[in-house]
């Protein structure tokens, strides 16, 4: 495929795909940075032969060792370099971390592997049994940001689990969430799905209930003397800007839920006025 045929494939599809576009295609878009490899068979097969691109800076991997006075391990990190990019800093991107106490054995093991967004933490207690393991959803490797997800569990210096707690991936509990005491007894449980599914019932319900003309439902968005939003995308960003007050973290208003209630119903009415107009 020529360069030229490459630029018509783009502009007729539009979109591109990793695995179905062409090569030139993902080069002249920079997606691949890299050459495509070539290699003629036919005067044999000496491997020293095959010219391959140079390894990216990028990808070097750095490691620091600690020791405690008596030579036992202290802490090892295992990292690497990601590079300035527009505006961002360089960072450091973790790998794998462990400390260890004086006696040699580790307490803290922390993984982050490449190529996924999840990063485990597991403590451990003298005696080198778990004593909790958790898990973090990473969304930004620069400042590292992250939330909790999956299942988090604590555990008794014996052995035996002292909570469990699951998170879903907008960081919130979910599902049965439990603690035991020390001779494995459930000392506490809570199904915080079913409480959910209670609130979602009755929120979907009383913003039923609600019948806006578009005019009315325009005014509770804030737009005044019958104007009326552009597009939906209009709609969406006053729509946000509405609610961000009446957020539990921000709001003291009781009435607060029901505003948004409102608010939510309002938003339904104008972007089906969009999509049917």
């Amino acid at each position: 495929m020529t360069t030229t045929d490459a630029l018509a494939s783009i502009a007729e599809r539009g979109a591109l795909d990793l695995h179905k576009s062409s090569c030139e295609e993902l080069q002249i878009a920079r997606v691949y940075t890299r050459h495509q490899t070539a290699v003629c068979l036919a005067n044999g097969y000496n491997s020293e032969d095959d010219k391959s691109d140079e390894d990216e800076e990028d990808g070097v991997l750095y490691s620091e060792r600690l020791f405690h006075d008596n030579g036992n391990n202290k802490f090892f990190r295992t990292y690497q370099i990601l590079p300035a990019v527009g505006m961002q800093h360089a960072a450091q991107r973790l790998i794998e971390e462990k400390h260890f106490d004086v006696g040699g054995v580790c307490r803290v093991d922390v993984h982050y592997a490449l190529g996924q967004p999840y990063l485990s933490r597991k403590h451990f207690y003298e005696n080198q049994r778990l004593k909790s393991e958790q898990l973090f959803f990473v969304e930004n490797e620069r400042t590292m940001k992250a939330r909790k997800v999956g299942h988090w569990r604590e555990y008794y210096e014996g052995g035996n689990i002292k909570s469990e707690l699951k998170y879903g991936e907008n960081g919130i509990c979910l599902c049965f969430c439990k603690r035991y005491s020390e001779d494995r007894g459930l000392e506490w449980v809570k199904d915080y799905t079913k409480d959910y599914i209670e609130r979602l019932t009755e929120f979907n319900a009383k913003k039923g209930k609600l019948d806006f003309s578009i005019e009315e439902a325009a005014r509770l968005l804030g737009f005044v003397d019958g104007k009326l939003p552009q597009d939906s995308n209009e709609v969406d960003r006053i729509y946000r800007k509405r609610c961000m007050p009446l957020h539990p973290d921000k709001s003291p208003d009781p009435d607060a839920n029901e505003k948004f209630i409102e608010v939510s119903r309002a938003r339904e009415v104008l972007l089906k006025h969009f999509a049917t107009g």
